[in-house]
């Protein structure tokens, strides 16, 4: 055999004893973790865990404050519907910049062959 034939083989022997290695402490984790879980601490942490998940999943389900134009915060539901309203009607309702002219400039229009 050649050199690079034997680093060859010497790296996969080197990465089954890892791989083993690796199993054998994942394996050692688990079993730490399913001990851990069996007991009444770890099964609170697994239903606090459980919760945490479940609120990380769901998007925000309502705005509850929100600031107006002068930096005030609104906290009644009124105001800040009416902030939320204002705010959308402004959006809405605004000028697109692109579809007005400069007055005084003339396009040009002519067909592309």
């Amino acid at each position: 055999m050649d050199r690079t034939e034997e680093n060859r083989q010497e790296y996969k022997e080197l990465q089954c004893r890892v791989k083993r290695e690796v199993s054998k402490a994942k394996q050692k984790a688990y079993d730490e973790l399913y001990t851990r879980l069996d007991t009444r601490e770890g099964e609170k942490d697994l239903y606090r865990l459980a919760r945490q998940r479940d609120r990380d999943g769901k998007d925000v389900q309502q705005v509850r404050v929100i600031k107006d134009r002068d930096g005030r915060v609104l906290t009644s539901e009124e105001s800040v519907q009416r902030k939320w309203k204002e705010y959308f009607e402004e959006l809405m309702n605004e000028e697109n910049e692109r579809e007005k002219r400069v007055e005084g400039v003339n396009s040009v229009e002519q067909k592309v062959e």
